[in-house]
C-alpha cells in the first residue's frame, strides 16, 4: 500500500484577505507560500490552497445523512475529539456562518461522531468532525446488513413513527408512498418496479421487494 503523507486540495475564493482571516484566525491553519493569486495553508498537516477566482462557488446541492441535509461538495478533516471541540468553540466565537451547527451524529451506533458544517467567506462548504472511536471511521454498522432495520430507520426519519400496517394506520397514502419508494430506491440502490401502495404497507413486504430487486 502506498503511504499517503498529505492530502492536497485547491479551491476558489473571491478575496484572499478574507480567506486568510478565516483559515488562519478561525480554522487555525498556518500560512505557507503565497502570491498575488493564491495562498498555501497548512491545515492540520495537510496542504490546501486558496486560489483567487472571479466567480464565487456555485450554489451547493444537498444530500441526506442521518436525517439531515449536507452540502455537496464539501471538504474538511477528521480531528481528535478535543481538537474538534476547540475548533467548534473558536468558530462560534468568531461568528462563522454555519450550514449545520456542531452536533453529534449516529449517536449510540458504530461510527458515532461530532460534526459541523461551515461556509468560508467565499461560500465553500467545510465539514470538521471527530469520531468517538477513531477506529470506526470506515467500520460498517452490523445493523446496515439488516434490511428490515434500515427500512424502519428510513420510515422513522420520514414519518416520525413506524406502524405494523403503514397503509391501514394512515401513515402512508398514495402520495407519500411514491415519496417512500424514491427514498427506498436511493437507500438500497435498486429499482423497485411495479410496486403498489399495498406492497409498501408493511416492513416485511418492503424487505421482500428489495431482496427480489437485488437478485433480479
Amino acid at each position: 500500500m502506498i503511504a499517503i503523507a498529505q492530502f492536497h486540495l485547491a479551491f476558489p475564493v473571491r478575496d484572499l484577505a478574507e480567506a486568510r482571516a478565516f483559515y488562519v484566525n478561525l480554522v487555525g491553519c498556518n500560512e505557507g507560500r503565497s502570491t498575488w493569486n493564491h495562498i498555501d495553508f497548512d491545515m492540520f498537516g495537510h496542504h490546501v490552497v486558496a486560489h483567487l477566482a472571479a466567480d464565487a462557488p456555485a450554489e451547493h446541492a444537498t444530500s441526506e445523512f442521518d436525517g439531515r441535509d449536507v452540502p455537496v461538495p464539501h471538504f474538511g478533516l477528521n480531528l481528535g475529539w478535543s481538537e474538534w471541540e476547540q475548533l467548534a468553540a473558536r468558530l462560534e466565537r468568531g461568528g462563522a456562518r454555519f450550514r449545520d451547527p456542531p452536533h453529534v451524529r449516529l449517536q449510540g451506533r458504530v461510527g458515532e461522531h461530532a460534526t459541523l458544517f461551515v461556509f468560508d467567506p467565499s461560500g465553500n462548504a467545510l465539514e470538521f468532525k471527530a469520531f468517538r472511536d477513531a477506529s470506526q471511521c470506515f467500520q460498517l454498522d452490523p445493523e446496515d446488513a439488516d434490511i428490515g432495520a434500515r427500512v424502519e430507520r428510513l420510515i422513522l426519519a420520514k414519518f416520525g413513527r413506524v406502524e405494523e400496517d403503514l397503509v391501514a394506520s394512515g401513515l402512508v397514502d398514495s402520495l407519500s408512498a411514491m415519496e417512500l419508494l424514491v427514498l427506498l430506491q436511493d437507500e438500497f440502490h435498486v429499482r423497485l418496479a411495479d410496486v403498489t401502495v399495498t406492497d409498501l404497507s408493511t416492513v416485511p413486504g418492503i424487505v421482500d421487494k428489495i431482496e427480489k430487486a437485488r437478485v433480479a
